[in-house]
């Protein structure tokens, strides 16, 4: 009986935490941009491309690149390459980790628009520091080889495995902030030779953040990195019951061993012990002067992948925007600020018609055909 009203407790708990779309409000299309100043288009968590089969995201976004002027640009943000990032050619890992982000790269390859890779966790592990440059160096090979009206140089940023987050202008009044939020998290990831790096510490690297964004106070300002700030899904605690009940399936999909209260207090444990949970020390340090940074300029989109889901969350007067369903998926619910949410594949496509309004639309190919695919869009302000 103990058990049973646990169970049914659980399930109320989870039950907001689903596939399917959630809206803040009502919502409806909006006009079609006959010729956008800017068009920004940001996709996460794509390094999960299967070798057997096609990818419909990849595909809708390849053509909607390819109907881009040189006034646009495409930011990828993080986790590139599962499980482990790029490995050595001796590696049995090596063919399939190059298949995953060629697949990424192909849908650029008659793109005019800027390009832009940051690293998320996955592109970190087991190779470090050395497989991230190894993926820096593939990208860039690869990249300058496409069209470059932009006089485009760097393609993955922050280089060199360093901490430094990089400002670029998309134009000149419309700045782009990447960074690597995984070398601020993760102690191991800072280890080793800095010399090369400007930002050497935790504190060089909210300090150049505060820096950054003063000196682009006056632009819109783009805020790219893989960890996103505010989330409604696994990483930010809103867990689906089979987590909680079958929490083995997390590690291993096929093994439904039943452990509900050990779940529960595994994944309420793992929230705080895990620098890549929103509820870890590391993480609300880095989210808290995020936040303090930007409400002294005012609004700006914050864009972000690390959960496999959809969201646009409106806190602290800033837009932050979750794309990390690049070739996966997962549950997502509502929270504090949440506008918009999904747990299905897709991108987002950020369109500005002028330097200070934009509207922001999350694609979902292959769903939504009645609204050309889009899911939710919002026309927001930066100033």
């Amino acid at each position: 009986m103990i058990l049973l009203a646990f169970i049914v407790g659980l399930n109320v708990i989870t039950s907001c935490v689903s596939h399917k779309a959630k809206y803040k409000g009502s919502w409806e299309r909006l006009s079609a941009e006959v010729d956008p100043y800017y068009t920004v288009f940001l996709i996460g968590d794509a390094g999960y491309s299967s070798v057997d089969g096609d990818n419909e995201v990849f595909d809708h976004l390849e053509k909607a690149l390819n109907n881009q002027n040189k006034n646009s640009a495409i930011i990828w943000l993080g986790d590139n390459i599962y499980p482990v990032g790029l490995a050595p050619s001796t590696s049995i890992y090596s063919s399939q980790g190059r298949y995953r982000l060629l697949a990424q790269l192909n849908t650029m390859r008659d793109y005019v628009g800027q390009k832009y890779f940051v690293p998320g966790n996955h592109d970190w592990y087991t190779y470090g520091r050395v497989g991230l440059r190894r993926q820096e160096l593939l990208i860039d090979s690869f990249l300058h080889h496409t069209p470059n009206p932009n006089d485009q140089d760097d393609y993955f940023l922050p280089s060199k495995g360093c901490g430094d987050p990089q400002i670029v202008d998309l134009k000149e009044d419309i700045a782009l902030l990447l960074m690597d939020s995984h070398w601020f998290l993760e102690e191991k990831a800072r280890i080793g030779d800095q010399s090369v790096c400007d930002v050497k510490t935790t504190e060089d690297y909210l300090q150049k953040i505060a820096e950054e964004v003063d000196r682009n106070k006056d632009k819109a300002l783009i805020i790219a990195s893989h960890h996103p700030p505010f989330t409604y899904a696994h990483h930010g605690g809103k867990f689906p019951l089979k987590d909680d009940l079958f929490p083995i399936t997390q590690k291993v999909d096929w093994l439904y061993i039943p452990i509900p209260f050990a779940g529960v207090l595994f994944n309420r444990i793992r929230l705080r012990m895990s620098e890549q949970d929103v509820y870890h020390p590391m993480y609300k340090q880095y989210r808290s002067k995020l936040v303090e940074v930007l409400e002294s300029k005012g609004r700006s989109i914050v864009a972000s992948g690390h959960e496999h889901t959809l969201q646009l969350i409106e806190n602290h007067n800033q837009y932050f925007i979750v794309s990390g369903a690049g070739t996966k998926n997962n549950k997502v619910g509502m929270g504090k600020g949440s506008r918009f949410g999904i747990g299905e594949q897709g991108y987002v496509k950020v369109v500005f018609l002028d330097s200070k309004v934009a509207k922001i639309q999350f694609i979902v190919p292959g769903l939504y055909e009645e609204h050309d695919n889009v899911a939710y869009e919002k026309l927001v302000t930066l100033e």
